[in-house]
């Protein structure tokens, strides 16, 4: 699966451009947040938010047609950009929503909601709602579904598919950290000289450092090196993940076909559209 998404990542160039393009925002928003810029980078964040949607709607129409033009990646980020979205604002709505029906009744009983009770209800919700939706914006672009539809179709591919899914999502994870520790390795080793004084430094006064003093530490050379490591991790990552979900997402479609959409009549017969 792996090498074929290799395959599939050289054969389309756009999609690099859509990993490109985000990594670009992504890696000034990383140089802003050390910076201190806590304006300009929480907005930049949003836009970042908005235009991943647009590029993931891209990226899968480029391999779903196998045509790596940027006028079919623009027509199709385009067409597919709110069959993106929106199911991801349902996701997060809904999980805001049973987040604050579990915490409630606790507040209420006079319980202390701690910042690590609250963390870790945050995860055990997250977790399988990320789960069971983890195929939505492929089912979207792939097959054209709706909000809600998507939804549904990625959550019977999942069960359908459990023990594959959880394998694909580990593989996925365990070649993103491999990635993430060879980087760290060679950012480490370039600002070795600039990071040395880490080690010298009290317990205390590590738990307390911050961002803009790694900033001041590591100087404009290093935030310059910084946000080209993160880039790179940034692009190879979309790249990966995108090429890599559309392979599984399409091999296990084909065991598992969508469910005929139609209406029922008054009568309870079934009709097709």
């Amino acid at each position: 699966m792996l090498f074929e998404a290799l395959r599939d990542s050289v054969r389309y160039p756009a999609v690099w451009v859509a990993a490109v393009s985000y990594a670009a925002l992504d890696m000034v928003q990383l140089v802003l947040s050390l910076q201190g810029e806590t304006f300009f980078s929480v907005r930049l964040m949003v836009i970042e938010y908005l235009l991943l949607p647009f590029l993931l709607a891209g990226a899968y129409g480029v391999l779903r047609e196998q045509d790596s033009s940027l006028g079919l990646f623009g027509t199709e980020a385009i067409k597919n950009y709110f069959r993106v979205i929106l199911p991801g604002l349902v996701i997060a709505f809904l999980a805001v929503v049973v987040l604050f029906l579990l915490l409630l009744p606790l507040s209420i009983l006079g319980l202390g909601l701690t910042g690590d009770l609250v963390a870790g209800a945050t995860l055990a919700i997250m977790i399988p709602v990320l789960f069971f939706s983890f195929l939505y914006d492929t089912a979207a672009c792939f097959e054209g579904l709706g909000v809600f539809a998507s939804l549904r179709r990625s959550f019977t591919l999942v069960l359908a598919h459990i023990w594959k899914i959880i394998v694909f999502i580990l593989t996925i994870l365990a070649v993103l950290l491999g990635l993430a520790f060879v980087l760290l390795v060679g950012w480490t080793t370039l600002l070795f000289e600039q990071l040395s004084p880490l080690a010298s430094l009290p317990a205390s006064e590590l738990a307390a450092f911050g961002p803009s003093q790694l900033a001041a530490m590591i100087g404009t050379t290093g935030l310059v090196l910084s946000a080209l490591f993160y880039g790179l991790y940034i692009v190879l990552s979309f790249v990966l993940v995108t090429t890599s979900k559309s392979r599984f997402f399409l091999s296990i479609a084909d065991a598992t076909p969508p469910e005929p959409q139609g209406v029922y009549d008054e009568k309870g017969r079934y009709y097709k559209y």
